[in-house]
């Protein structure tokens, strides 16, 4: 990954023709097509330059926060590490966006906004006829070593006969088949029907006492700020 300062600003790239992109929008000289997702977390937009469509996307939270703020002086902006995540996920040899520009705005060290900049997948959420994919490019991502990090199944986006990772915190499996049972639990809850995995083993028993637990910690969690 190669990097470029600005005064405040700092530029995350690969190819140096992202220097551009980042030109262009700094001048504002792009459209926005759609806006995918505005909130407190984040901002999400598809925006065209030059012809071309790429995703515009700010964690806006994570620049926010103090903590995370403080964070960035050690480890860099989320948009940064997702930056690199994405790279990870392609190196490893699976299907992602590619990503063309990271840039954060720092004051006194610390992160105070960055955004990320990746190509546009021209592709759906996955459905009920995909799951039989999705469930066997998990098990490759298991396979490989690793663990995909929020098995979610809006996380497989679905396009040309390919199913691509997003918002994927791909991370090297240390938990061994707890860490892999626990991602197919989960991914099994975000379709709402059963598939087809390992559900005899103790593994699964301990990641089912895992989860419960979890759930009952949110609840209290909720109960406790309720109370304030």
């Amino acid at each position: 990954m190669k990097s470029l300062k600005y005064g405040d600003t700092y530029l995350y790239f690969d190819d140096e023709k992202s220097i551009k992109l980042y030109d262009k929008i700094k001048n504002t000289c792009y459209n926005i097509i759609k806006v995918m997702k505005d909130d407190q977390r984040s901002y999400v937009a598809l925006i065209e330059i030059d012809g071309k469509n790429y995703v515009y996307k700010e964690p806006r939270e994570k620049n926010r926060r103090k903590w995370q703020r403080f964070l960035s002086i050690f480890r860099g902006s989320e948009s940064k590490r997702e930056y690199q995540n994405i790279k990870n996920i392609l190196k490893a040899g699976f299907n992602a966006a590619t990503p063309y520009l990271a840039v954060e705005e720092k004051r006194e060290a610390m992160v105070v906004n960055s955004y990320l900049l990746y190509s546009y997948i021209e592709g759906r959420d996955g459905r009920a006829e995909d799951m039989e994919e999705i469930a066997q490019e998990l098990r490759e991502i298991h396979k490989k070593g690793y663990l995909h990090g929020d098995s979610h199944m809006a996380n497989f986006l679905v396009g040309d006969g390919k199913i691509y990772l997003i918002d994927t915190k791909l991370m090297k499996n240390k938990y061994g088949r707890f860490g892999e049972i626990f991602e197919f639990i989960y991914l099994e809850e975000s379709y709402g029907h059963p598939i087809e995995y390992d559900k005899e083993s103790f593994y699964y028993k301990m990641a089912m006492v895992l989860k419960r637990y979890l759930l009952g910690l949110g609840e209290l969690k909720k109960r406790l700020r309720g109370k304030k």
